[in-house]
């Protein structure tokens, strides 16, 4: 009876682990599963939100988007150059917007984007960290929106993107 009633405690405290997602041949470890939800036009995207007991919001979102029709025919050079001009441009549109943005080396080695801003809705501040990164004809955006502005994990969402 004992074991029992401590697997009935355990259990809920199991359930809260992290998941790891296989969104288009990119992992992401989050606390909640990535579930599909809307194609626009060439564009996925993927998310899930967990709200903790102290109201604290972490949201987690991946937009894929085939590239396949721009990228149809590159190779060499002329593949590095669009993936240079894709990350730089993307850039340039977030310091555009007042968004802070720095290229970052993922842990495949590869170089994408992490740009971070902050926004407000309905008297709440949130703030947003986005991952931008090109992998196999597509453009991966990456998101960890939440409130609580102090969060030492938004700032290791890096470390949870694995290229497969």
């Amino acid at each position: 009876m004992k074991k029992i009633f401590l697997l009935g405690m355990l259990f809920p405290l199991l359930s809260f682990g992290q998941t790891n997602n296989k969104i288009e041949g990119l992992v992401i470890d989050t606390p909640c599963e990535l579930e599909y939800t809307r194609n626009l036009g060439n564009q996925n995207n993927y998310s899930c939100v967990i709200q903790k007991a102290d109201n604290k919001i972490f949201q987690y979102s991946i937009t894929v988007q085939n590239l396949f029709e721009k990228m149809k025919g590159l190779t060499g050079n002329s593949l590095q150059i669009f993936k240079d001009e894709f990350l730089k441009s993307a850039k340039n549109n977030a310091t555009a917007n007042g968004e802070s943005a720095e290229f970052i080396t993922l842990n495949n080695q590869g170089i994408a984007l992490k740009t971070e801003s902050y926004l407000t809705y309905s008297g709440n501040k949130f703030k947003n960290l986005s991952i931008v990164l090109l992998y196999k004809q597509k453009s991966y955006v990456v998101n960890l929106t939440t409130n609580d502005l102090n969060s030492s994990g938004i700032n290791k969402l890096v470390d949870r993107i694995e290229i497969r």
